[in-house]
């Protein structure tokens, strides 16, 4: 399966932890939280602050923990190479064909995946999106970025939590700019880009 390649490029240390101010997650606490029901996928992996974002609401959450199946370390994709990457992509989504998602989580993933696999990837969650259905990503603006991705979270008061270790491997930020990501996600079309300060960009995509 074609991911990112993890060349090792440079190493730091310690952990980086930052809070931004989130117009998109301030989008969100108005849309979402409240009495009724939605559907959230979330991409990324399991967080109590998330979830607590969604505690005062009607939402069901998916969380699917994508990065432990789709960007695994090198080692345990050795023998792998015919394996089908639409496949992997169908396994690796634990939710039924009955989902319907309001909102999809994407953090900064897609960043670490090449654009043949966020296409099929999003394809295939397309299927279980509404119109109106909105996207939340996130991305670096550095020439660099750590060789995992972020722990990122949210909280109901427009805050965005973004927590790495840069230690070990770096790799290249593919900085894909807000039309790249549209071609690979069909259907989806950007509402709005905020910069946050001079290290993140966030995207709301609207489902259509």
């Amino acid at each position: 399966m074609a991911l990112a390649t993890r060349n090792e490029i440079l190493e730091e240390d310690g952990p980086t932890s930052l809070d931004f101010n989130s117009p998109s997650v301030g989008i969100l606490a108005q849309r979402f939280p409240g009495p009724g029901k939605c559907q959230v996928l979330d991409l990324g992996a399991p967080a109590e602050s998330t979830v607590g974002f969604f505690a005062g609401s009607a939402c069901k959450l998916y969380v699917e923990d994508l990065h432990r199946f789709l960007i695994a370390p090198e080692e345990k994709r050795k023998g792998d190479a015919d394996e089908d990457p639409a496949q992997v992509i169908t396994d690796a989504l634990s939710y039924g064909p009955v989902a319907r998602f309001d909102l999809v989580l994407g953090w900064d993933l897609f960043s670490y995946m090449e654009p043949s696999v966020v296409k099929l990837l999003m394809a295939h969650i397309g299927r279980s999106c509404r119109p109106g259905t909105l996207l939340f990503i996130t991305a670096s603006t550095g020439a660099m970025i750590p060789g995992a991705p972020a722990r990122m979270t949210m909280t109901r008061l427009g805050r965005l939590h973004y927590q790495s270790d840069p230690r070990g491997p770096h790799i290249s930020n593919p900085r894909f700019s807000p039309t790249a990501l549209e071609s690979m996600m069909p259907g989806f079309r950007l509402l709005h880009s905020f910069l946050l300060g001079d290290k993140m960009q966030e995207f709301l995509f609207s489902y259509t």
